[in-house]
């Protein structure tokens, strides 16, 4: 089982809760921290945190999790700074990709962003494939393309290199009979002189010798070629690192982490508007004025005390503010707008700066290590120079004291050395095209998978909202049956927009007695498992069940206690963990029961909600 230690999180002051494989149902009447749980393990997760995560009025608090599989004890720790709250540690979901489709698709709390879509009427497509925008498929393709050109061009070389072949193993013969010959001449006259011993030995000696001198000869040849072409490289190298320029903008990295603390603020802080906003406008729009304030409704207004501050109000008054409120929203979310801009601009001089630095690194490791083997080769080509000049002495001395056959004898001597030192290098470069030949079926297996990599990132997206759209089908069929809902049929229908190029839309369609109906005719609870429908189009088609082992569930209220069971007994076999919170009077759990009297919580010391 998962092991919790609970420190000031949202209504729990301190706990060690523990969660059960299956069912886990957290029951208690209001304020008493059933939600307090859900944010407490959806935190630890991975999940965002708000200002309202840390208990009102600490300045600390932590979340502990020891699951049965892992030593490890995954933590996030909160602190209070101002008003903003920040989160640090080591959560179990570290993956950002991951942490988002977590949030989506298995923490289906009150804060879960599909389920409020649905509630709204809102386009599900953004938050459906939320998870793609962070894997940055764009970048991932021309990644692999990259590699692809790499390997596409290792791939030619040994295509051709195969080709070369045949014609390389027919001079390897050619030079071999031809040494052949030689040598069988160079016996023949060998076989006639009548010299004496020393002779000779004067010969084979005066023979080797020069065989020696041909072979520096060839060295010193091949090392001023090698010597001519790394001075050219070197040129180049120099060349390049004089035109790179890696300028850097002072404290570019101070003004992205402010920047980009701004913005996380700024976003806190339109979520409190807005939050603050739609609780108002529900108050409104729904006619609940009754229920948070004494009205006393007259001809010219609506007068009441509001119920926030306690003083005397008009309904237009409220209204008024209401519209002032809507305005500030607007004017933070063009800020936000700005300042994203101007973090993304700030990251990409940061990476464009960076990447000149690694370039700038890799040409000068590059010059560094040419400059070595420049070095070494004019080393070895002097050392060659003084070999090359004994042996010179060395043959001229040998032959003063040989009585030569005549001139023969020495064009042997000679043109065999050129052969053999000529097929000495041929069968080197055979042996270098066997080996480039050789890869080219695993070269071409990778080429293939690369391609495959390619194509599959690029249709990921369409592939994405087809497994979405055929998971809220099953389910659907599912919930029909389970649920009997007033609508017979609902789905997401696949939109194309022609104005976006042809960009995919999920457009949610509910139909009722053969017509099309929105949300707005829908009763609550219909609402909510249309919304939960949605979610697990998600959670299929991101396999979010082998990132997120649990489900968490919260704010059923508006389900009715049977089918709460019924919808918690479906979901135990989408997950290994279910975490779902309910009343009393919604009757037992076929599971493992938590009780908050086991916890400290908030309520149990003040009057407020937990």
């Amino acid at each position: 089982m998962w092991k919790l230690d609970i420190t000031n999180i949202s209504g729990i002051r301190d706990g060690e809760p523990t969660v059960k494989p299956g069912i886990n149902a957290v029951q208690a009447s209001n304020w008493q921290g059933k939600t307090s749980l859900v944010t407490a393990i959806r935190t630890v997760l991975g999940g965002s945190v708000t200002s309202t995560t840390l208990t009102d009025g600490a300045d600390a608090g932590r979340v502990r999790l020891q699951t049965p599989d892992s030593d490890q004890v995954y933590e996030r720790r909160l602190q209070r700074t101002d008003r903003t709250v920040t989160a640090d540690g080591q959560p179990y979901l570290t993956d950002e990709q991951h942490q988002a489709a977590a949030e989506l698709f298995a923490f289906l709390d009150e804060r879960n962003r599909i389920r409020t879509a649905v509630r709204e009427g809102e386009d599900l497509t953004p938050h459906l494939i939320e998870p793609l925008e962070r894997e940055d498929i764009e970048g991932q393709i021309r990644r692999l393309k990259s590699e692809r050109e790499s390997v596409d061009s290792e791939l030619e070389r040994a295509r051709q290199a195969a080709e070369k072949l045949p014609a390389k193993t027919e001079a390897i013969s050619r030079l071999e009979t031809e040494l052949a010959e030689l040598e069988a001449e160079l016996d023949e006259l060998e076989g006639d002189t009548t010299d004496s011993g020393e002779q000779t030995e004067l010969r084979e000696e005066l023979t080797q010798a020069r065989r020696e001198r041909e072979r520096v000869s060839q060295r010193i040849n091949r090392l001023e070629g090698k010597i001519e072409s790394l001075e050219s490289q070197i040129e180049d190298k120099e060349s390049v690192l004089e035109d790179l320029t890696v300028s850097v903008a002072p404290g570019l990295s101070g003004k992205l982490e402010q920047k980009q603390t701004a913005l996380r603020e700024l976003d806190q802080e339109i979520e409190t508007l807005e939050a603050l906003y739609n609780a108002t406008k529900q108050v409104l729009d729904k006619g609940l004025l009754d229920v948070v304030a004494d009205v006393d409704r007259r001809i010219d207004s609506d007068h009441l005390t509001c119920w926030v501050c306690g003083s005397d109000s008009t309904r237009d008054d409220i209204e008024r503010q209401m519209d002032g409120l809507s305005d500030g929203i607007s004017d933070r979310r063009e800020q936000h707008s700005e300042l994203q801009s101007t973090v993304s601009d700030l990251q990409d001089k940061q990476r464009e700066t960076e990447q000149k630095r690694r370039r700038k690194r890799s040409l000068e490791d590059g010059l560094d290590a040419l400059q070595t083997n420049l070095v070494d080769s004019r080393e070895e080509l002097t050392h060659a120079k003084k070999e090359l000049a004994a042996h010179d002495e060395r043959i001229d001395t040998l032959e003063s004291r040989v009585q030569e056959t005549g001139d023969r004898r020495k064009s042997l001597d000679q043109e065999i050395a050129r052969t053999e030192t000529k097929l000495e290098r041929h069968r080197t470069e055979q042996t270098q095209l066997e080996s480039q030949a050789q890869q080219r079926e695993q070269l071409q297996e990778r080429l293939s998978s690369l391609s495959e990599k390619i194509d599959d990132l690029r249709s990921r997206r369409d592939r994405v909202i087809r497994t979405a759209r055929t998971a809220f089908d099953e389910a659907l069929e599912d919930v029909v049956a389970k649920f009997n809902p007033s609508f017979e049929h609902a789905r997401l229908k696949n939109h194309v927009d022609p104005d976006s190029g042809g960009t995919q839309r999920l457009e949610l369609i509910i139909v009722r007695d053969g017509r099309e109906i929105s949300v707005d005719a829908l009763s609550e609870g219909e609402v909510e498992l249309i919304g939960l429908i949605a979610t697990l189009a998600g959670h299929e088609a991101f396999d979010v069940a082998d990132q997120v082992p649990c489900i968490l569930l919260d704010d059923l209220g508006g389900l009715a206690s049977e089918h709460v069971h019924t919808l918690v007994t479906y979901l135990e076999a989408r997950t290994d963990y279910l975490v779902t919170t309910a009343y009393p009077e919604a009757g037992e759990f076929d599971g493992h029961v938590l009780s908050p009297d086991d916890w400290d919580v908030v309520s149990d010391h003040v009057d407020q909600p937990a």
